[in-house]
């Protein structure tokens, strides 16, 4: 098994006493009996606590700066300073754009480092000299995770910015169809990109309005089964997606297990070079092409770009602004796929400062500007 390390640039690591650590100390050969007690570790994420590669690149990370931080010290010599030391390191650390670490990032980095401490005072050769609490001293302050844990401000378009992108987006050949299908599909459903570009043409259904995410076949978060319905109110999106769809079957010939979004195919030039060639038979192998067409469609339109899970943001604020019942905020959670509303409010369905102020004082911009 292989996990990828980001090892932070020297001129953003700091020692013991906040000095910056020196390149020669960066690439000192790591402690071969630390290296064999993370692995250990990562296997235990990964097939105990079923963490994703990507969540296991993100903790080996994060194990690897304490490593470098700490001069690769023996883990059998631990000791809270350490912990302390590092938290005060963290402070000061910056990212690789040179801004300070966010406190999310910190906070993670932090978490991770309490878990591993927690695990090895369980381990042979280690609990003697490691205890369970010893793990509580990587820990943010309270005012420090209370700032980590604030939801952060997501931009995402306004239902009409969605509904012009699209209305700008030609049609005129079958790739304009197949993006534009995309786009619609996105502000139907909001639809996670990973699950929009493994989808196949039988997981939706255009009569009941709605898309199936089967996990054994869709690429859902969590392996989560998810039944999505169109959000009212985007009629050109459906026609769009009606029309691709027609296409599909009518020119195409592709049957119902065949790519919703196939790829567009790449064949060479009788000169020199490659051109697009109508599809291939196979879905996108990563999500580039899906963030390139959105991108797209909000530049064409003169609209701040932004990118494919914005739409989730959409669909979620729009729902906190103008659903009539409980009910309905319930029934939007579950569209997203969420399982408690409150992800939904408290991570998607923020409302602005206007709104707040409209909401709890009865003042509409109109009273304010009398």
């Amino acid at each position: 098994m292989f996990f990828h390390i980001a090892t932070p640039p020297p001129s953003t690591v700091l020692g013991t006493h906040n000095h910056p650590i020196s390149e020669a100390m960066m690439r000192k050969r790591p402690n071969e009996q630390n290296e064999r007690i993370k692995r250990r570790f990562m296997e235990y994420r990964k097939h105990a606590r079923q963490l994703s590669e990507k969540s296991l690149d993100k903790e080996l990370a994060a194990l690897e700066r304490f490593d470098v931080w700490n001069g690769r010290k023996d883990f059998t010599r631990f000791h809270i300073d350490w912990a302390m030391g590092f938290r005060a390191h963290l402070e000061q650390a910056r990212g690789t754009n040179g801004n300070p670490l966010g406190k999310s990032t910190t906070r993670a980095i932090m978490a991770t480092l309490r878990e591993f401490t927690l695990w090895l005072s369980q381990q042979d050769g280690y609990r003697s000299r490691i205890k369970p609490g010893d793990a509580d001293y990587f820990r943010l302050s309270r005012r420090d995770e209370a700032e980590a844990r604030a939801a952060p401000e997501r931009p995402a378009p306004s239902v009409r910015q969605a509904k012009r992108a699209l209305a700008m987006m030609p049609a005129s050949t079958p790739r304009a169809l197949r993006d534009r299908a995309v786009v619609a599909l996105l502000c139907l459903t909001g639809i996670r990109v990973s699950a929009l570009v493994s989808l196949r043409i039988k997981h939706v259904d255009l009569a009941e309005k709605s898309v199936t995410q089967n996990p054994r076949e869709v690429a859902t978060k969590f392996g989560k089964r998810m039944e999505t319905f169109f959000a009212k109110g985007f009629d050109d999106a459906e026609a769009a997606l009606t029309a691709w769809l027609a296409h599909l079957d009518e020119v195409e010939l592709y049957g119902p297990d065949d790519p919703l979004f196939p790829a567009t195919a790449i064949t060479p030039r009788a000169n020199a070079g490659f051109r697009a060639s109508g599809f291939d038979r196979r879905p996108w192998r990563s999500t580039e092409s899906v963030r390139k067409i959105v991108r797209e469609a909000f530049e064409t339109a003169g609209i701040p770009n932004y990118g494919p899970h914005a739409f989730r943001h959409m669909l979620a604020r729009d729902a906190a602004k103008n659903a009539r019942s409980v009910a309905e905020l319930v029934a939007t959670s579950q569209n997203l796929g969420h399982t408690d509303v409150l992800t939904t409010l408290r991570s998607y369905g923020q409302i602005d400062r206007d709104r707040q102020r409209a909401l709890i004082t009865g003042l509409t911009e109109d009273d304010v500007l009398e």
